[in-house]
Parts: structure tokens; sequence; C-alpha cells
């Protein structure tokens, strides 16, 4: 499996004030499967975007844009 790296790697702020390197639509994934923060619509948008690109449906480009709005109105964002 591919797991489709980001152009960029984003940093979030997870439990605890550890820092997280996420690089990867697979990484971004599993750090949505124990999200910090509400289940909204952004949450759920990144979620989408990034199995899509696991899936090849999307781009990781977008899944990065996508985790990254949602970190960022998650307040998670470093």
């Amino acid at each position: 499996m591919s797991y489709k790296r980001f152009p960029n790697p984003v940093r979030v702020i997870a439990r605890q004030s550890q820092e997280i390197i996420i690089s990867t639509a697979w990484d971004a994934l599993e750090f949505l499967r124990r999200w910090p923060g509400s289940h909204d619509r952004a949450y759920r948008v990144a979620f989408q975007h990034c199995l899509d690109a696991l899936d090849g449906i999307r781009t990781p480009k977008a899944a990065h844009r996508s985790f990254t709005a949602a970190a960022r109105e998650a307040g998670i964002l470093a």
C-alpha cells in the first residue's frame, strides 16, 4: 500500500501538548481516528479526503489541504 505522502508535513498538537508530525494521508487518517476535537464538517471532509487519497480518488495534496483546514479549525495546528 502506498501511504500517499503529503507535499509538506503538518504539525499538530495532540493530547498532553504532544506535537505530532503528519506526513502522509495514512498518518492523517490514523490521527483523525483519535481526533481530539469535535467531529464537525471540516473533520468529516478531511477524513473522507484522506480515505479518497489512499484509494487514488483524490490527490495527497487535496487530502493535505483538507486535513490542514480541519486542524486549523480545531485549534490544534502547531
